[in-house]
């Protein structure tokens, strides 16, 4: 029973974090004018899922022009939001409340390693004020290498709330350093 209550209180807290990704039907969504849809659409196109890529990215803008600069910095800034939202449900929900070894290890290792990408997601946002672009691609870049650690552990066919996490936290992280490889193309990481 009390595994069963356990299990529970993770998946409402999965629930609430991919709930939180999105948003509500009250909040104003801005209309993106053409030349920000097509910048969008640029980032999402390489993307594995380009509606929710597009929500995620539109959702964020506060008006319906936004260049590149303002795209990578909002997304940026989005990925380590979730990014902690993931290491907040590892450290306070799914690692004291596993039973099974299997699962504590697997968060064990996520937890290690989205401490790893919030410290990159961290050093790639304040890469992207000083306008290093270098180094923002390098962290980007980065902190998709340490959420593969923890999608490699996971085993997909054993359904913990850590696979729909990992799920979003790649894919946010991948809108975010799509755009930044737009920002600065020329530069490498």
């Amino acid at each position: 029973m009390a595994h069963s209550m356990n299990m529970n209180l993770i998946i409402i807290t999965l629930v609430m974090i991919s709930i939180s990704q999105f948003p509500s039907s009250s909040d104003a969504i801005v209309d993106p004018d053409p030349s920000t849809k097509s910048l969008i659409n640029k980032i999402c196109k390489k993307t594995v899922d380009f509606k929710k890529c597009d929500l995620i990215v539109t959702s964020q803008l506060n008006f319906s022009h936004a260049d590149i600069v303002t795209i990578t910095k909002l997304t940026t800034k989005r990925a380590l939001t979730n990014a902690n939202g993931t290491l907040a449900l590892i450290q306070d929900s799914l690692l004291p409340n596993a039973t099974d070894s299997r699962d504590k290890a697997v968060f064990s290792a996520c937890e290690i390693a989205y401490k790893a990408v919030v410290s990159r997601l961290h050093s790639a946002y304040k890469s992207m004020y000083v306008r290093d672009y270098v180094a923002m691609k390098a962290q980007h870049n980065q902190a998709l290498r340490y959420i593969e650690v923890c999608v490699k552990r996971t085993n997909f066919f054993r359904r913990t709330p850590i696979v729909g996490a990992n799920y979003m936290a790649r894919l946010m992280t991948n809108i975010s350093s799509i755009a930044g490889q737009i920002l600065a193309p020329s530069t490498t990481s």
